[in-house]
């Protein structure tokens, strides 16, 4: 599943970036790697970015939807 295809609230951890390196790199600044554990706070209206937060740090981080169809994630069940 891609992290675009996310709901408000969903979280997931970070199974792949098929970016290439500059994006690979951009992420990897701001903390999201494989096995990162995230939570999809909201999206943008009108194609506009998503904002997702970083579980394990609680940094919040604006993703384009380019960047976020090539991020693939595993969703965590609702508790």
């Amino acid at each position: 599943m891609k992290l675009l295809e996310l709901k408000q609230g969903d979280t997931a951890i970070v199974d792949s970036l098929n970016g290439g390196m500059h994006m690979k790199a951009r992420m990897d600044g701001f903390g999201i790697r494989k096995g990162t554990r995230i939570r999809m706070v909201r999206a943008a209206p009108f194609n506009g970015p998503l904002l997702v937060e970083d579980l394990t740090s609680g940094a919040r981080i604006m993703i384009g939807r380019g960047m976020a169809e090539t991020i693939e994630v595993t969703p965590e069940e609702s508790s």
